[in-house]
């Protein structure tokens, strides 16, 4: 093994797509990391632009070993997918801070790992050794990165909990161990949709099919289509009924154009319901190597009043193309609506947020987020 140091080296976007060994970093949960999704960023489309970003890559004698997405936030974005003010506040832990003392203490925000599945990925083939060594040198010289972008924070937001690699490391480094949202997980390891439900417990399975009737009945039809130039506009449109009723400030223009980005560099699929032949209800599912990632959903909800079309075009369609697709072998169905998600059979993985401060000013407020810290996880 070759003893040389660990250099890590910040790389542009345009830069780390032509990378060729980042690619091979990037494995079944990191879509969001890959060549294909670093396009669709440096377009600057979509409600979640940072203010910054870039790629960390680490290597030793000229051979890549770890890489992270770095990417600044601030008040320019209002989702707290992306804001770590934001996550903060909706824990208890975050009493007796206001709103105003996080957004002034913590941001900008430089998250490093991304905004899904937050980590340090490492090359395969990689010994314990070096990898440890590199993801340290790496989120070294991510701190650096941070304070010389201005960012009051650090935080990897959802980071996997059994990575106890990365999890030691940031503890070593003092960044304050916080719970975050459960990623959702649903295996397609069934022959077909009527397989899947007979999964589920008898009440829950009759409902699932009491859904099914009650649309059938309705005169709802419904289709698998690609995302392109023939349907981004409507999926736009539907995406920002959805985002309008949770108070997001994003334009349909801006949803659209991010869809005409995303159908530009990646494979899409759009699941349908309509009614007398307008498009009603769909969810946008995102394809990366033997998964689909659950992106948006959006919904006519004058229309649609009264229909299960959320279990019909979020669960049954997309699960039951899940079961038939022999190259798919998971649905990522993202945080949030926890109850919703486990009431139709998928599986819940931990996640922690790490945050580390960079200015006095968010110093102070990670002390008194800590000062109502327990344990996040039980090991």
């Amino acid at each position: 093994m070759s003893d040389g140091p660990y250099d890590s080296d910040l790389l542009s976007l345009e830069e780390t797509r032509g990378l060729a060994p980042w690619a091979d970093l990037c494995g079944p949960s990191d879509l969001f990391c890959t060549p294909r999704w670093l396009a669709v960023e440096q377009t600057g489309t979509g409600p979640w632009v940072p203010a910054a970003h870039g790629c960390l890559v680490t290597g030793r004698d000229g051979r890549l070993i770890a890489g992270a997405t770095l990417q600044s936030f601030d008040h320019g974005v209002d989702d707290d997918t992306c804001r770590v003010d934001l996550m903060v506040r909706a824990l208890p832990q975050s009493r007796g801070l206001s709103d105003a003392a996080m957004a002034s203490g913590l941001l900008p925000s430089l998250t490093c790992g991304g905004w899904f599945n937050s980590t340090v990925m490492i090359a395969p083939g990689a010994s314990e050794g070096e990898s440890e060594a590199a993801r340290r040198a790496l989120l070294a010289r991510a701190v650096d990165v941070g304070r010389a972008w201005a960012c009051a924070s650090m935080c990897l937001p959802y980071v996997d909990a059994s990575d106890s690699a990365l999890r030691q490391v940031l503890r070593e480094d003092g960044y304050l161990e916080l719970p975050a949202p459960d990623r959702h997980v649903l295996s397609c390891d069934h022959p077909n949709l009527e397989s899947y439900l007979a999964t589920l417990p008898s009440r829950r399975r009759v409902r699932r099919r009491k859904e099914l009737r009650i649309c059938r009945e309705a005169g709802v039809t419904t289709d698998h289509l690609p995302l392109d130039n023939s349907t981004v506009e409507r999926v736009g449109i539907l995406a920002h009924n959805l985002e309008r009723k949770y108070g997001q400030s994003s334009s349909a223009r801006q949803l659209t154009e991010w869809f005409a980005a995303i159908a530009t560099h990646l494979t899409a699929s759009v699941f349908t319901a309509s009614l007398k032949g307008e498009v009603v209800a769909m969810t946008l599912w995102l394809h990366h190597a033997d998964r689909m990632y659950g992106f948006h959903a959006g919904f006519d909800y004058k229309a649609g009043r009264g229909l299960p079309l959320y279990s019909l075009v979020g669960y049954h369609l997309p699960v039951s193309y899940g079961c038939s697709a022999p190259e798919i072998r998971v649905l990522e169905y993202g945080i949030s609506a926890d109850e919703a998600k486990r009431l139709r059979g998928t599986t819940a993985l931990p996640q922690l947020l790490y945050l580390k401060p960079l200015t006095p000013a968010a110093r102070e407020c990670v002390e008194r987020l800590a000062d109502g810290v327990r344990p996040a996880v039980v090991e």
